[in-house]
């Protein structure tokens, strides 16, 4: 199944958000250093923060 949110309403959009958030409170993050080097790594604190295009925020442990 290919779900894209350009051609949902938020309505149909944000359950499908939601279950891939839900109950694992687990995030990949993957990074790119400045020499090209590529990082794959789990994040455990993030949240949704908007269902219209689909964002996640992440906060780093010791950021203010």
């Amino acid at each position: 199944m290919i779900l894209d949110p350009v051609h949902m309403s938020r309505a149909e959009f944000y359950p499908w958000m939601i279950r891939c958030i839900v109950p694992r409170p687990i995030a990949w993050v993957s990074t790119v250093s400045p020499e090209g080097v590529h990082n794959l790594a789990p994040f455990s604190f993030f949240t949704a923060i908007s269902p219209s295009r689909p964002r996640c925020a992440l906060r780093p442990a010791g950021t203010p």
